[in-house]
């Protein structure tokens, strides 16, 4: 299949290299070409701009923010102009309003779109194990099979219309945002009164919470290993923000979501905003007196 690709973050980058390894022909592009030149290498082509992949078959989609979705497959015509029977699959985290002017734009254009946000690291993007969580037409998502085996383990199908993946993967990371900051506060608790964090650590991930968010970012906190993110905690702050809009537009109160706002942004406030999202627990500990954020 001729595959176009958007995107060649930590995570678009692996995700277009799995396409390489199944077979598929790949078109890329990205805003900075050199972050395309090992693709290159390995047989991809390089697209001068989006508009270049409108004669691949499927066009996935993996950028940073609702910013760069509104310069690339909006501003650029890209979804005004794919061709009729052609299909964006977008990957990548947007807000429910991106979401639902994607679907109407390639709606009146007559092309396909279906929405399917990813969980996992960059690492599980290049070895093929990120969960994906899809919704679109019946027929758009058996198209996207085939891609969804080489850069996934699982794939879940939560509807037809395709913003119901992208409420989904935001109330998710919602969750995980707030997963983060207990942690952090709980790490500070049990310190304060002279526990080792380590042994709280082992404690709690071989019990109650078990769960590999629990376990990974609760490894991070206790060897505070925060700066060679593969997360930044600007991007923890970019989803919450994403579920205080989103519960805007559906009336759903989420009052918890505002106390991780002003505490997100704290963080960054203290520079922390590119370390690992991890790094939360530091300005917790930090506020509980257990010494400064270095």
């Amino acid at each position: 299949m001729k595959v176009g690709f958007m995107g060649l973050g930590q995570m678009g980058r692996g995700m277009a290299g799995r396409l390489l390894d199944a077979g598929h022909e790949l078109v890329v592009h990205n805003r900075s070409s050199a972050a395309a030149a090992p693709l290159q290498a390995r047989g991809a082509q390089l697209a001068a701009s989006p508009l270049d992949l409108l004669d691949a078959d499927i066009v996935v989609s993996m950028l940073a923010d609702d910013t760069a979705v509104e310069a690339l497959c909006v501003a650029s015509g890209f979804a005004e102009r794919m061709p009729r029977g052609r299909l964006h699959l977008n990957m990548a985290s947007v807000s429910l309003r991106m979401a639902q002017r994607l679907t109407d734009l390639h709606r009146a254009g007559g092309s396909d779109y279906v929405a399917a946000p990813v969980f996992g690291r960059p690492a599980a993007a290049a070895e093929g194990q990120l969960d994906i969580v899809a919704a679109g037409a019946a027929s758009a998502l058996a198209r996207c099979a085939p891609l969804f085996a080489a850069m996934g383990k699982n794939v879940f199908i939560v509807g037809d219309e395709p913003h119901k993946a992208t409420i989904v993967k935001i109330a998710r990371n919602y969750m995980l945002a707030a997963a983060v900051e207990s942690m952090g506060e709980a790490f500070a608790l049990v310190r304060k009164s002279g526990v080792d964090a380590k042994a709280f650590y082992d404690l709690v991930t071989t019990t109650s919470f078990t769960g590999s968010s629990y376990r990974n970012y609760g490894k991070l906190m206790v060897e505070r290993n925060f700066d060679n993110p593969s997360f930044p905690l600007k991007l923890g702050l970019k989803d919450i923000e994403l579920a205080l809009a989103a519960g805007g537009e559906t009336r759903v109160p989420l009052p918890l979501a505002g106390m991780l706002r002003e505490q997100h942004m704290g963080a960054l406030n203290r520079g922390l905003g590119d370390k690992d999202w991890a790094s939360m627990a530091d300005y917790i500990a930090e506020r509980a007196g257990l010494g400064e954020v270095k």
